[in-house]
């Protein structure tokens, strides 16, 4: 723990902050003040998606939710409502689509329609990966071809996943759980890229983080990985920064 950032280098964090904005003397606590609190929250944010990395992979070596709680000093209950994404998408917490660009905004409403289209009765990672399809000057897009699998290759693969239909479907299809961790796991991977946003990219990371989904599993026989996306996302947006800067 001999690494772990001191108060005084979060201080200094928040001044310099407020140094590169360049506000009015006479203001300079108080913005100083505004920056602290938003440094605190992308804090938290980060203290959570940490701490449920390292639960997903203790759920990955088999362990058991009555282990993983006694490990966090909390009940099993308390550490299951704290991970486990509840079923429905009307538990679905809006507030996390505040940092979605538009497009990725229209990938998650193109995969409700996907769903509504398919009959499936609730969305799924599968119906994420076909909503990625509907952008295809997106990141993601892109990053499927740059792996060599073309949307027709992607579409046969994943659809071949889809739940059976059902005979009614809602206007507003909800999210099953492992849909909803996915859209949760999109702000871990923009996070750990040290993006402020979240795009299509971030979204198809996170399906592909879902390792044991059918979504990314589909994505896995096409060879798409993690690592490559993660890798050629990272160059890509390089190329970017620099043809904007000229």
């Amino acid at each position: 723990m001999e690494n772990v950032p001191r108060l005084d280098e979060f201080i200094s964090m928040v001044r310099g902050m407020s140094l590169v904005r360049n506000q009015d003397p006479n203001h300079d606590a108080l913005h100083q003040l505004e920056d602290a609190v938003v440094l605190g929250e992308r804090l938290g944010e980060l203290a959570d998606h940490l701490i449920g990395h390292f639960v997903d992979q203790a759920r990955r070596t088999g362990a058991s939710w009555t282990e993983i709680g006694r490990s966090m000093g909390v009940t099993k209950q308390a550490a299951q409502k704290r991970f486990v994404p509840k079923e429905g998408g009307e538990t679905l917490d809006l507030s996390m689509f505040s940092r979605f660009t538009d497009r990725a905004r229209k990938v998650v409403v193109a995969s409700q329609e996907e769903a509504r289209t398919a009959r499936s009765g609730k969305g799924t990672p599968e119906h994420l990966v076909l909503g990625l399809l509907s952008e295809p000057d997106g990141l993601a897009a892109k990053a499927l071809l740059a792996q060599g699998a073309t949307a027709d290759q992607v579409r046969t693969a994943v659809t071949a996943m889809l739940p059976e239909p059902v005979e009614e479907v809602t206007e507003q299809v909800p999210f099953t759980p492992a849909a909803i961790k996915v859209l949760e796991l999109t702000g871990r991977a923009a996070l750990r890229l040290g993006h402020n946003y979240i795009g299509t990219e971030h979204i198809l990371l996170g399906i592909l983080d879902e390792q044991d989904s059918p979504g990314a599993q589909a994505l896995f026989t096409l060879g798409i990985t993690a690592e490559a996306t993660e890798a050629w996302t990272v160059a890509e947006l390089e190329k970017i920064i620099k043809r904007t800067r000229g």
